[in-house]
């Protein structure tokens, strides 16, 4: 094994470590022999779309506020208007694959296609060529990336016409059959689960007691909710503070102020009527509100709660991993789930990449090494910086080209010996003479 230097420079230097205490081959390790999950949050796509702040507290502390129906109804519907401003409309930039998404959607679509590559290259014949994509976020970015890919993927649905929501389309394996010796090779499959629902999810009640998903492919409850939204904005309350420390996120206002504003706006008949239709319309969206309480909502749902019980399951399997990205954890309901899935399965792996050392910090705090005795939590945050130097915060870009990217690039293995090389041109003139 030789390492190899011409002028000086080594040829295709091997990476070292890639991260804190996680390095290329332990990474190329986990990726080869376990169940692969991905738990990506709204740090994810942040870049295009707004942090949310503490809008889920505020909405929680709004449901156990004393005071009068008519003022806690226009603060939701303010709160709301937020949310869905900065989360939702955004959408239709997204599906029209506006100039505006180009970097997010170039960003995960090269994620994507270096996770695709890794499952083409797996060589276990005991684990399926799958991934599973949970996410909390409800934004389209995912569908239009694997979309543009071309990659096989399932989010639960099935028909072309008119598209319905079915559990049983995950995990279903696909072949190619070739036309000549009728070879069988596996194609790689994403199972994409939206675990707080869809922009695209569009509700029909079929009965008292079923209600259908389809999706919705002009996100016409979005175009709607966005009328209702214009025509109710001029009643709504300014509901965020903007920071004032560099790197800080917006804040909602303290809801105490927002019910004192609400009661000095007095809005007549018309404005009341234009609040409630957007919060009507909102209502219909296919999501889980953001809301501490939202789990004690769902869980009357089958739907969600079928999709929450199949990310548990995922990680009670045998050897397998679940890597974290721009998630705060904050969710109380999958915060519980996960530590208790790292108690009671040691054979799990959860790797949480932090986008800063700060952000690392607030991690440990909400998942302390206390409350999982089988030490399978990882934390890995960006290294020190140079002094002088930003930090390099872990962003898809970073957590594609610096971890994943290289555990499908070709190892050098590690020189025993070292041949230098001094190569010089020479000119056909200095040949003559």
């Amino acid at each position: 094994m030789t390492e190899v230097r011409i002028n000086g420079v080594r040829q295709q230097p091997v990476p070292d470590a890639i991260g804190q205490r996680l390095t290329a081959d332990r990474l190329r390790t986990i990726v080869q022999d376990s169940h692969l999950n991905f738990l990506i949050g709204a740090g994810t796509p942040s870049g295009f779309f707004a942090r949310l702040g503490n809008i889920e507290k505020a909405l929680s502390d709004l449901a156990d506020a004393q005071a009068a129906e008519a003022s806690k109804r226009l603060v939701r519907a303010s709160v709301q208007a937020y949310f869905f401003e900065n989360v939702l409309a955004p959408n239709h930039k997204i599906i029209d694959r506006d100039a505006t998404a180009e970097a997010v959607l170039r960003s995960y679509a090269t994620f994507l296609r270096t996770l695709n590559r890794i499952l083409i290259k797996r060589h276990s014949s005991l684990l399926a060529k799958q991934a599973n994509l949970f996410t909390t976020n409800v934004d389209m970015v995912f569908e239009v990336a694997l979309e543009q890919l071309g990659i096989d993927f399932s989010d639960g649905f099935s028909g072309k016409i008119r598209p319905r929501f079915d559990l049983g389309d995950f995990s279903t394996l696909r072949y190619r059959l070739g036309s000549r010796y009728e070879h069988r090779s596996e194609v790689p499959v994403f199972n994409l689960v939206k675990l707080h629902g869809s922009a695209g999810w569009r509700q029909e009640r079929r009965s008292d007691e079923k209600t259908d998903i389809y999706f919705d492919h002009g996100l016409s409850l979005v175009r709607d909710a966005q009328l209702q939204h214009d025509a109710a904005k001029p009643f709504l309350l300014e509901v965020i503070v903007k920071p004032t420390t560099k790197g800080k996120g917006p804040r909602v206002r303290d809801i105490a102020e927002l019910l004192a504003a609400a009661d000095a706006a007095q809005l007549d008949e018309h404005g009341l009527a234009a609040v409630d239709s957007f919060a009507d319309a909102y209502d219909r969206l296919g999501i889980v509100n953001p809301d501490k309480r939202k789990f004690a909502t769902t869980v009357l749902n089958e739907t969600y709660y079928e999709l929450i019980r199949r990310f548990a399951n995922e990680l009670e399997k045998e050897n397998s991993v679940l890597f974290v990205h721009g998630f705060s954890f904050r969710d109380e309901h999958l915060r519980d789930l996960v530590l208790r899935a790292a108690r009671t399965n040691p054979t799990l792996q959860v790797i949480v990449f932090c986008y800063s050392r700060e952000g690392r910090d607030a991690l440990e705090k909400v998942l302390p090494d206390g409350e999982v005795k089988n030490g399978n939590i990882l934390l890995v945050a960006p290294a020190d910086p140079a002094d002088g130097e930003p930090e390099r915060g872990i962003t898809l870009d970073v957590l594609n080209s610096d971890y994943f990217a290289p555990v499908i690039a070709d190892r050098l293995p590690e020189p025993d010996q070292r041949i230098e090389l001094d190569i010089r041109t020479v000119t056909s003139d200095a040949a003559d003479g």
